[in-house]
């Protein structure tokens, strides 16, 4: 075929092409485009003649851009295929599946560089939002929906991992059982909608004043069950005295009414190996004795 002909098709190939092509020379400044790249970047062919790689090229790829090109022209790559967002005209960007290659003059040269690619922004955005439900959904799926703090069946999961933990390692192990003191008389005085507000605000009470290795959940009604990881007893009656004593000097206000609160606390503590539903049952039973002797006291078993 001759030599005329085939740079014809070639031609045809270029312009008709659905992929947009930018060829740049090894500054990065555009000396071809086709029109489907005028389509997907909104500038005309005559406008993109004055662009470099780097006007389209958000901010925060530019320095990554850079590198690519720097390998591309010196030799150190044959090709390079990512995943990368280009900038419009009118501002708006869009993410694209690039492949990129040096271009060779007679004489074996680098003396360019082609870029072909492909608007994916429908699929990336799509799998962004997927993504982002899925961790939505995991999050629902670990935490009370009230309180926002983990729900039972995670904290479990928590006790199951913090056991093992200290089997291995031979450390104690201590879990907590903390109840409101007289949540009923709350919400049968000032109404369940003061009821959730105090739950809600106990958990964040809760996250701000619990150590950064130690876990809190919503165990269920008016009960939070804390594990405190690689500690002694006497550590965790430590922290649990100092969220009640903080507790009992907050100023609860909902619906116009002011009231305050006080909390029992009741502990197990192993220093041996126990079943999870043991230190519970022990937890709950200091609890109880704490109930039983007055309230608002941290109680541990066996005491």
């Amino acid at each position: 075929m001759p030599e005329l002909a085939i740079s014809r098709i070639y031609s045809k190939v270029f312009q008709s092409s659905i992929v947009a092509i930018g060829i740049t020379d090894l500054t990065g400044n555009y000396i071809m485009v086709n029109p489907a790249w005028c389509a997907f970047m909104g500038y005309s062919e005559e406008e993109a003649l004055k662009l470099n790689v780097r006007d389209v090229t958000v901010a925060a790829d530019r320095n990554r851009s850079d590198r690519s090109m720097k390998k591309l022209t010196d030799g150190s790559v044959s090709s390079i295929r990512i995943k990368r967002q280009y900038k419009r005209k009118d501002g708006k960007v869009f993410w694209a599946e690039l492949h990129v290659a040096p271009l060779l003059d007679d004489d074996g040269q680098i003396d360019g560089v082609i870029g072909m690619l492909v608007n994916i922004d429908r699929q990336v955005r799509a799998e962004k939002k997927q993504k982002e439900l899925n961790k939505k959904l995991d999050i629902m799926a670990r935490h009370d929906s009230l309180t926002g703090l983990y729900n039972r069946r995670s904290m479990e999961r928590i006790l199951d991992r913090e056991q093992k933990r200290a089997k291995r390692y031979c450390r104690g192990l201590a879990v907590a059982i903390a109840d409101i003191d007289d949540f009923k008389k709350i919400n049968d005085t000032y109404g369940h909608q003061c009821g959730d507000m105090v739950l809600k605000h106990l958990a964040e009470f809760f996250r701000k004043w619990i150590r950064d290795t130690d876990s809190v959940g919503r165990w269920g009604g008016e009960e939070f069950l804390f594990v405190f990881a690689e500690t002694d007893c006497k550590g965790a009656q430590t922290v649990a005295e100092r969220v009640r004593k903080s507790l009992s000097k907050e100023l609860f206000k909902c619906c116009g009414y002011s009231f305050q609160l006080s909390i029992t606390i009741g502990i197990s503590y192993r220093a041996q190996q126990a079943t999870l539903e043991e230190m519970i049952e022990e937890a709950d039973k200091a609890l109880y004795q704490g109930k039983t002797s007055g309230k608002n006291q941290v109680v541990c078993f066996g005491d």
